[in-house]
């Protein structure tokens, strides 16, 4: 991008993970939940994920949306095995034996708090909060002990259920023995396509992929004819069938890597019937799930049919749309764009306001200092799709799509009807709408964002 002065910074890839917690709510619960009916979402997630709903959308609270990623030294996730899989659970106690009024029964001082974390040195125990109640006093909120704190996370994410959302590094097993997550099977829940293609359709599900969900969604929307239905009968008088679906090499300019066959049978949830993983946002549709799986394949260079979709968690963004696409990678840090330049970036890949070439952008392994993900409603380590750009009453927007298809941004957003050129007309985005999308000014992108890029 010589005529913007920018120039592209491989070292600004970032793999990043993070599960959908509307689909991880689902599945741990056991029942399909429709979420645009419930009254307080926030309080729901808290009760059913056993996290304070501030803390579920950064990775440095080491919430559950998080399970088997930590973050490094630099900042960013990298793999790990959930300590979850080693905690036992204490199911011989009740609420009763551990009453609230109890918790921090004989801390009168600061000092005695030692007893109550188990340390020594409480100048070691992690602050989460400190609120200025009045000029005379301040509030300080402290995280609980880990030990406990994992406690009641084991009782809802036990070690099956740890194992069918997070990849466990450590695990060894026969990459060509099928693989079940906890309380599902392997069903056929619908046709390839409804109708075709859509940037919409794309839906995460409870494994941190968001990377992958984000491309995909990018691919269906910038090239929509790169989806395909490639379809082979194998059963008598054409009632079973199997997928290919293509996988290219990346900065290849479109050489094929592997071709991948995998039916139509996905995870589904015994409970509930529904999806566990991606699925669809038109009821009936299956093949952004049949590309995950095949996607589980690759990852995995398995045989089976079943492959492990946790091994599709923690991952960049470029390099699986370019796996989608075959294209060159273009990477771009924000900290070396101004708000302008990000603008112009989006602007040089659109036509009619909507990318003609796949980008996505990514947040910040956790919020920069004096920000909060919490507060923008925006998640950290996050993948999200790029859809375009726009400019309203003298201010720049890019147009975003978080692959969740919920969860919009709520700071530096705008509201109202985006238009933009879809190949043959002009396709309304209506930003009202609680799908995912949102137009976020280029100046709050840059505050909150780490980098977005391409694969072309």
């Amino acid at each position: 991008m010589d005529e913007l002065n920018l120039k592209p910074n491989p070292d600004a890839a970032q793999k990043n993970g993070v599960i959908n917690p509307y689909a991880l709510a689902e599945y741990v619960s056991g029942r399909k939940i429709n979420w645009q009916q419930v009254d307080d979402v926030p309080r729901l997630m808290e009760s059913i994920l056993q996290t304070p709903y501030e803390e579920l959308f950064d990775p440095k609270y080491e919430g559950p949306l998080y399970i088997g990623l930590k973050l490094n030294k630099k900042g960013t996730l990298e793999r790990f095995r959930s300590p979850l899989l080693d905690v036992e659970v204490k199911i011989d106690r009740n609420d009763l034996e551990t009453p609230i009024e109890a918790l921090m029964e004989n801390v009168k001082e600061l000092g005695d708090l030692g007893a109550r974390f188990k340390v020594q040195d409480i100048s070691k125990i992690k602050i989460h909060r400190i609120e200025l109640c009045n000029p005379f006093q301040i509030a300080l909120q402290l995280r609980l002990p880990d030990t406990e704190r994992l406690q009641t996370l084991a009782r809802v994410f036990d070690k099956a259920t740890v194992r069918s959302v997070a990849y466990d590094p450590e695990q060894q097993g026969n990459a060509n023995q099928d693989w079940t997550p906890a309380n599902a099977s392997w069903q056929d829940k619908g046709q390839f396509f409804n109708e075709t293609a859509e940037f919409f359709d794309p839906v995460q599900g409870a494994v941190a992929n968001c990377y992958f969900i984000a491309a995909l969604s990018a691919v269906a929307w910038a090239t929509p004819y790169q989806i395909q239905h490639l379809t082979r009968a194998t059963g008598v008088n054409q009632e079973q069938f199997t997928n290919r679906i293509t996988f290219f090499k990346p900065d290849s300019n479109g050489q094929v890597d592997k071709n991948i066959e995998v039916t139509d049978t996905v995870p589904v949830n015994n409970n509930s019937g529904n999806f566990i993983y991606c699925r669809s946002s038109e009821a009936g549709e299956i093949w952004p799930a049949i590309y995950e799986k095949a996607f589980a394949k690759l990852e995995t260079g398995t045989n089976t049919d079943h492959p492990d979709i946790t091994a599709t968690g923690w991952g960049d963004c470029i390099w699986a749309t370019a796996q989608l696409n075959g294209g060159k990678r273009f990477y771009y840090g924000n900290p070396d764009m101004s708000a302008d330049q990000i603008w112009n970036l989006v602007r040089a890949h659109s036509m009619g306001r909507r990318t003609f070439k796949p980008m996505t952008c990514w947040t910040y392994g956790t919020a920069p200092d004096g920000l909060s993900y919490a507060d923008a409603n925006i998640v950290g380590s996050h993948c999200y799709t790029v859809l375009g750009w726009d400019y309203h009453c003298g201010k720049k927007y890019l147009i975003l799509r978080n692959p969740w298809g919920y969860k919009e941004a709520t700071v530096g957003t705008r509201s109202g009807t985006v238009l933009m050129h879809d190949i043959s007309f002009w396709r309304p985005i209506e930003l009202a709408n609680p799908d995912g999308t949102f137009a976020i000014q280029a100046s709050t992108f840059k505050q909150y964002f780490a980098g977005l890029g391409v694969a072309k």
